[in-house]
């Protein structure tokens, strides 16, 4: 919910509003981290919805799909939140957390670490003189980095796809996920 050494303030007293509100959009670098990270497979945590932008493509010529968290059966949030008392909740997987969540909710604007503009929360809930700066510029960077690295497994997973006769299932592209080699810096 925060990005490294963030003010914990705003987070600690909101419940998890970001996490309940927001469909969390993943990179495969998220989806690996939280497989191995928890041990679960991808399909337990992962759901594909239809995207107009550039996505992973199940049958040649078929619609382009996002990776996105799962929400709760009860419909409370990110399937990973975790309700600790009424109105305080934690991210369960923490330590696994998808970039985009460790990242929240700042953004670099022109070199400069700032805080999203439009966010579901106070521009207030952050105290950007107390968080470490340097660290999340690292994060925000190795994020930029991640997404780049996924566009281009989007390419490769769907010249796979084009080449094939038959429509691929969502456990199969889960699969092929977590078993194609990429490079690491």
């Amino acid at each position: 919910m925060n990005g490294s050494g963030a003010s914990a303030a705003g987070c600690a007293d909101c419940g998890g509003k970001c996490c309940r509100e927001y469909k969390v959009g993943v990179t495969v670098r998220d989806v690996r981290v939280l497989a191995e990270g928890t041990a679960m497979h991808p399909s337990d945590f992962i759901r594909l919805l239809d995207t107009d932008k550039e996505g992973f493509r199940l049958r040649p010529g078929g619609p382009a799909k996002k990776l996105y968290l799962q929400r709760s059966s009860a419909g409370t949030g990110c399937v990973f939140l975790m309700e600790i008392a009424a109105g305080r909740a934690r991210c369960g997987v923490y330590a696994h957390r998808p970039l985009v969540c460790s990242t929240f909710p700042l953004s670099i604007q022109r070199g400069v670490v700032t805080p999203r503009e439009e966010t579901i929360c106070d521009i207030d809930s952050w105290n950007l003189a107390g968080m470490d700066l340097p660290a999340c510029r690292r994060e925000l960077i190795q994020d930029r980095s991640a997404r780049e690295e996924h566009r281009q497994l989007i390419q490769a997973w769907n010249k796979i796809v084009d080449a094939s006769d038959r429509e691929s299932t969502p456990q199969e592209l889960y699969d092929w996920l977590m078993d194609y080699p990429v490079e690491t810096p």
